[in-house]
């Protein structure tokens, strides 16, 4: 089988896109293609016009063809000769089932039905597609495969320890050397990037967020932290800023650093893209990770972090529903509020988000610092199952058997045992029913 595959931006251009619209496409494509290879070739998509081209000339291979175009579904490209299947993120109870300024793609339940079938990456996802096309809609839940990848980072030991992050360039924000732990006038600050080695001790809550994304709501992560911890030198909030604009990222989240000040505890904001080497430096030694989002598509960070055994403070709304639970997380308790859908400029109310509880936040925030220190075996437990429940989730294995099976399912011809599968699976469906009508 082939597979093309397509986001928008590319190695090239992600740096400097970071936290424009849809750029997370990227990332997740990235984690998708070794999955992709086991289960044929792979040829990247850089220019949509060309699909159709590539689409002619690979058939001479007699191969079954798809493109893969990691899009929303009103950004997915229409009306080619190559079956076409979208892959994208969704967050709100309802998809949008409505046009507006004129432009019928922006009815998504309409653009799907034009397409062979879509993957998503949540069964929160899954069942607001099939509330609007119905339960035999084509879809199919595959969150991105990263688990391999961040698990070799997982450690069955844990104690508070000093370590360093190394950011090749970069702006670094930090309360301490800021003075926003002292009452007297805060020090300046400048936003240009530079070479930064920044320490660390002691506990370490992160957080990777987009500080422009209304829906990540960072504003309740960091007073909950800052509350929770005002008088305790300590502890840290690591906040890496997932936005190309270093004046602007770095202007928002400072603005809010220096309304709670004084406080001791001490908070570091990080803005500039990371290099891998930097980032496994950052998910390796961070103790927690920290989510106060109003929803979530899947969340990479957040898996990212879990996968290499990092318990959470997280709500269990929405893509997360999937995967945090009790066992590995501080839940922090959430309701649903009515709100429009992002991208629609009416800002009429037709679909629900999550509203987070401010306290509960900040009761996980005390009672996770608590086990840190006082219980690390209770700790531990949470980081192995962390660690566990998301190779359930999102391993390579998981994802390349769900894969095979939905493809199989909707006819595409995969290696003879996968075609094997399918009918032995189809029989036995049939056989059971037919006794059942009995």
């Amino acid at each position: 089988m082939i597979f093309l595959v397509y986001a928008k931006e590319t190695d090239q251009s992600i740096a400097a896109n970071l936290g424009l619209p849809d750029y997370s496409y990227f990332f997740v494509m990235k984690k998708f293609i070794p999955v992709l290879e086991q289960l044929g070739k792979v040829h990247i998509v850089h220019d949509v016009e060309t699909v159709d081209a590539q689409y002619a000339q690979l058939l001479t291979q007699d191969a079954e063809i798809i493109l893969l175009s990691f899009t929303p579904p009103h950004k997915t490209p229409q009306a080619l000769r190559c079956p076409v299947f979208p892959v994208f993120a969704w967050e709100y109870s309802t998809i949008p089932d409505e046009s507006w300024a004129n432009e019928p793609r922006h009815n998504w339940a309409a653009m799907l039905k034009s397409f062979r079938g879509a993957m998503t990456h949540s069964q929160f996802a899954l069942k607001a597609v099939h509330q609007s096309l119905g339960a035999s809609y084509p879809v199919v839940s595959l969150p991105a495969p990263l688990w391999d990848e961040y698990a070799i980072l997982y450690e069955s030991r844990y104690s508070p320890h000093s370590w360093q992050l190394d950011i090749a360039n970069g702006v670094v924000l930090d309360s301490h050397a800021l003075g926003l732990n002292q009452a007297e006038k805060s020090h300046p600050v400048s936003f240009e990037g530079c070479e930064c080695h920044v320490q660390f001790d002691g506990i370490v809550y992160t957080s990777v967020f987009n500080p422009n994304d209304s829906r990540k709501n960072c504003l309740d992560l960091l007073t909950g932290f800052c509350y929770a911890f005002r008088d305790n030198p300590e502890v840290t909030l690591l906040m890496k800023l997932a936005y190309h604009d270093a004046t602007h990222a770095c202007g928002l989240v400072l603005q809010e650093m220096k309304k709670l000040a004084p406080y001791r505890c001490r908070v570091v904001a990080v803005q500039g893209y990371l290099e891998d080497a930097a980032y496994r430096q950052l998910v390796a030694n961070s103790t927690y990770v920290v989510n106060t989002a109003r929803g979530e598509g899947q969340c990479l960070p957040l898996m990212e972090l879990m996968s290499a055994g990092k318990p959470a403070i997280a709500p269990d709304h929405s893509a997360m529903s999937d995967y945090i639970n009790d066992r590995n997380a501080f839940i922090v308790r959430s309701s649903p509020e009515w709100t429009h859908w992002p991208h629609d400029p009416r800002l009429v109310l037709r679909t629900f988000r999550y509203r987070i509880d401010w306290q509960s936040l900040r009761d996980a925030y005390l009672e996770s610092y608590r086990v840190a220190y006082h219980e690390p075996a209770r700790y531990m437990s949470m980081a192995q199952q962390a660690h566990q429940d998301l190779q359930q989730h999102c391993s390579k294995k998981i994802i390349t058997d769900r894969l095979r099976g939905f493809l199989a399912e909707q006819g595409y011809a995969m290696h003879w045992h996968t075609r094997l599968y399918v009918r032995l699976k189809s029989r036995v469906i049939s056989f059971f029913q037919r006794i059942g009508e009995r």
